[in-house]
C-alpha cells in the first residue's frame, strides 16, 4: 500500500510540475478544472448518484461555469439560479424526496466551485507561480509530515468519530512541515519576501487543509464509503487527493492578495 501511494503521489506530482512549468495560467486552469470535474462526479457518487443523473449535470456545468468564468458563476442572480434549479428538479423528475439528495450534492459542487477558482486565482495573482508553488509545497508537506508521524508516532486520536486513523501527533506534525516547508522554498525561491510571510502561508493552510481533509471524511461517513473513489491507487479517488487544496485555497488565496499584498 506505501509503495503504491509512493508511486501515485509521485506521477501526480509530475502531471503537476510540468503543467505549472510549462502551461501557463491556461493549463493550470485545465488541470483543475478536470480535478475538479472528477471531484463533483466522485462526490455525487458517494451519494447513490450516477454519471447520468442530473444533479451530476448540474455539478458538472457549475464546476465549468466556475472555473472558466468566475466572475459570471458567482454573480448574484446565477447563484439564485443554481438554487432554484436544485429546488425545481425533484419537482421536474417527480421525486421529491430527492430534494435531501439534490441538495447535497449542489452544495458539494458550489464547495469544489470555490476551491477550484482558488486554486486558478492563486496561479493568475502576480508572482503567482511563487505563490501557487508556497501554498503545494505546504500542503505536500503537511500531508508527508503528518502521514508518517502519526502512523509512527501515533498517540491519541484527533476526531475518532469522524476520522479513526488520525492523531494529535500527526496534525501538529503536519502544521509544522508545511511551516518548515514554506519557510524553505519560500527563502529559496522568494528571498526579496519576508521569511514569516511564508511561515503564516505554510500555518494557514495546515490549519484549513486539514479541516477540509476532516470534513471530506464526515461526508464519507455520511455517504458509508471509505474512499470518494478508485481513480488514484493507494489513496482512493481524486477527492481524497484534493479535498484538503480545495477547502484551503480560499483561505490562502484572501490571505496573500488581500492581507499580504498589503503590507509588501
Amino acid at each position: 500500500m506505501l509503495k503504491q501511494r509512493v508511486v501515485t503521489a509521485v506521477i501526480a506530482g509530475l502531471v503537476v510540475l510540468l503543467v505549472l512549468l510549462f502551461g501557463g495560467l491556461t493549463g493550470w486552469r485545465c488541470l483543475v478544472w478536470i480535478a475538479t470535474l472528477a471531484g463533483v462526479l466522485e462526490f455525487c457518487q458517494m451519494f447513490g448518484r450516477r454519471w447520468y443523473d442530473p444533479a451530476v449535470w448540474f455539478g458538472a456545468i457549475a464546476i465549468s461555469l466556475a472555473d472558466w468564468f468566475p466572475r459570471q458563476a458567482f454573480h448574484p442572480f446565477v447563484f439564485f439560479l443554481a438554487v432554484a434549479v436544485v429546488l425545481t428538479l425533484p419537482v421536474i423528475t417527480r421525486r421529491p424526496n430527492d430534494l435531501r439528495t439534490y441538495a447535497v450534492t449542489a452544495f458539494g459542487a458550489f464547495y469544489l466551485a470555490a476551491g477550484g477558482v482558488s486554486l486558478i486565482g492563486l496561479r493568475a495573482l502576480p508572482e503567482g507561480w511563487l505563490w501557487i508553488w508556497t501554498f503545494l509545497v505546504a500542503a505536500w508537506t503537511c500531508d508527508t509530515a503528518a502521514y508518517f508521524v502519526g502512523r509512527f508516532v501515533q498517540g491519541p486520536k484527533l476526531l475518532p468519530a469522524i476520522s479513526p486513523k488520525k492523531t494529535v501527533s500527526g496534525a501538529l506534525a503536519g502544521v509544522a512541515g508545511a511551516v518548515v516547508g514554506a519557510l524553505v522554498f519560500g527563502e529559496i525561491a522568494g528571498p526579496q519576501y519576508d521569511a514569516w510571510m511564508f511561515a503564516a502561508v505554510g500555518f494557514l493552510v495546515a490549519v484549513t487543509g486539514q479541516v477540509g481533509d476532516l470534513v471530506e471524511s464526515a461526508y464519507k461517513r455520511a455517504a458509508g464509503v471509505k474512499d470518494s473513489g478508485r481513480m488514484l491507487p493507494g489513496h482512493g479517488g481524486v477527492l481524497d487527493r484534493i479535498d484538503s487544496l480545495l477547502y484551503a485555497a480560499p483561505f490562502a488565496l484572501w490571505f496573500i492578495s488581500g492581507v499580504l499584498s498589503g503590507l509588501i
